[in-house]
């Protein structure tokens, strides 16, 4: 057979060349630590091990400018990852919200994140939370949960629950909610976890006492209870240490009556059980929106707002087929270092970063990555003068005199903990020497006010004189500002990379190529006549 022309050799030339140059784009991204690729355009500026099987890792591009920090923890590692609520409590007294660094300092964490979104106006996270098995609030229907199992699994579904008080006489009353929002004609459990008072409106109060065993409500334990009281017409009840109250309008008040009448009467014991339990074995839980990869795609729908398409400062969780979990923050609203990222580049990081599942937690001047208790990402929220005011803004405008970036207190926060690991009681945000966030300063300053948990009314000076009275803008489009997310959604249309794309359309042009080549060599084989040498 004689060999095609030289002519054509620039076809098998070029097949070659697109086809190494595909295969160039197809290769994975180089790796950091045990083996995380590298998101392609992004670079490590920092890496370090914390503790074993814990690392850190800073990542950085320029075009344009992103700095990302990334907690790693390995599937065995000798840590815990932990759920830590706000002055741990759901509700209670103000100053409501605490910073992510001091939640993370006063349980001795490795490395902290925040968590949740916080309610507008009464700073309650919106989804449920459980620490330690103990459920401090149930969940919502349009809100997803991140939680923690007992075998040490991460999941992203709304966990279900059921509570149940019954009596000796087998009697037994449903709870619709524990430490949330009553709704007419519901029970809804208020335990010291909420905070002093039931903060309800008028209604029907069952008090009890837990007599054993001591403690937490947890979920999937049965607690002694002992029915002490009822109140008719109450309003922000007192909710009892050592105790609970239970309490509910309409049918839910009607039904609580019912209980008290068969117990005064000496028809049933004063003593009860009352058991929380799930179908899911959760340990720690905190809200999330929305899931951005399930299956290693895109999960989410793209409303057109700008929480999704906007870029902002970004805090979310993924998790690995290999049991890795990346704790993971990107900065934003700083054009110098850090822009930040809208949904579907967050959602490529994480997919960059090697993770199948993952959700995003509350961003904006929320977004805080800790270390020991200290923030080492570079927060958002400022103070600045403008105008002749002192006032804290989400991000630097035209005019504005940066004085400081500030941590903003929130709702919950997300940490990594040593396996044995020692809770301490929560700082007094009023005390001296302790760095206020945001919600703090409005709350704990003269002329605080509680309106908004984005508003502040004076910062002091170091000699105690006051500012003038500036307010922060109340909607932050990356922190929920109106209390709604787009949460319990449909998987979005899978958009394919762009380097996928520049990958494929090479590969076809080298298809295409090495095609007609090997037509124009089969053309030649055919009507070429055979010769003998």
């Amino acid at each position: 057979m004689r060999p095609p022309r030289h002519g054509h050799r620039w076809l098998a030339a070029l097949a070659a060349a697109l086809g190494s140059v595909a295969l160039t784009i197809a290769q994975p991204a180089p790796a950091w630590g045990a083996g995380l690729p590298i998101p392609a355009g992004f670079s490590v500026t920092a890496h370090d091990q914390a503790a074993e099987g814990v690392e850190h890792v800073v990542l950085a591009r320029t075009d344009p400018p992103m700095v990302v920090n990334v907690a790693r923890i390995a599937a065995g590692a000798p840590v815990s990852l932990r759920a830590v609520l706000s002055n741990d409590t759901v509700a209670g007294d103000e100053p409501r919200l605490e910073t992510t660094s001091r939640m993370c300092a006063r349980v001795h964490c490795l490395f902290g994140i925040n968590a949740d979104f916080a309610g507008v106006g009464t700073g309650q996270p919106l989804g449920a939370f459980v620490t330690d098995g103990e459920l401090l609030r149930s969940p919502r229907n349009t809100h997803h949960q991140l939680s923690l199992t007992g075998d040490g699994r991460l999941t992203d579904q709304t966990f279900p629950w059921t509570g149940r008080l019954m009596t000796t006489d087998l009697k037994q009353l449903s709870l619709d909610g524990v430490n949330v929002d009553r709704v007419p004609g519901k029970i809804v459990l208020y335990t010291p976890a909420f905070g002093p008072t039931t903060r309800t409106a008028p209604g029907v109060d069952l008090v009890v006492r837990v007599v054993e065993p001591a403690g937490e409500f947890r979920l999937g334990q049965t607690s002694l209870v002992e029915v002490i009281a009822l109140h008719e017409g109450a309003q922000d009840g007192p909710v009892p240490p050592g105790g609970a109250v239970l309490s509910a309008d309409g049918a839910g008040a009607d039904a609580l009556r019912a209980l008290w009448n068969q117990v005064s009467s000496g028809a049933a014991s004063n003593q009860a059980f009352l058991r929380l339990e799930s179908t899911e074995d959760v340990r720690e839980s905190v809200g999330g929106s929305p899931i951005l990869v399930k299956d290693g795609k895109r999960w989410f729908t793209d409303p057109g707002d700008n929480f999704t398409n906007g870029r902002h400062p970004r805090t979310m969780v993924g998790w690995t087929p290999g049991g890795d979990t990346l704790l993971v923050t990107v900065d934003g609203r700083q054009p110098a270092t850090s822009v930040g990222m809208t949904l579907h580049e967050t959602t490529d990081l994480l997919i960059g970063l090697g993770a199948t599942e993952a959700m995003n937690l509350d961003g904006g001047g929320s977004t805080t990555f800790v270390r020991a208790g200290s923030v080492v990402n570079s927060v958002s929220d400022v103070e600045v003068h403008s105008g002749g005011k002192t006032m804290l803004r989400h991000s630097v405008q035209s005019g504005d005199k940066v004085l400081r970036h500030v941590e903003r207190a929130v709702a919950s926060a997300l940490v990594i903990v040593p396996r044995i690991a020692v809770s301490v009681p929560p700082v007094d945000p009023l005390a001296g020497g302790v760095a206020l966030g945001l919600r703090e300063q409005a709350l704990a300053l003269p002329g605080g006010t509680s309106a908004s948990p984005w508003v502040t009314a004076s910062a002091t000076r170091g000699n105690g004189s006051a500012r003038s009275t500036g307010t922060l803008a109340a909607g932050d489009p990356a922190s929920a500002p109106d209390g709604r997310l787009p949460a319990l959604i449909g998987p979005r249309p899978e958009v394919v990379s762009p380097f996928v794309r520049v990958a494929v359309a090479l590969d076809v042009l080298a298809l295409i190529a090495v095609s007609g080549g090997a037509l124009i060599v089969r053309r030649r084989v055919v009507t070429l006549p055979l010769t003998e040498e």
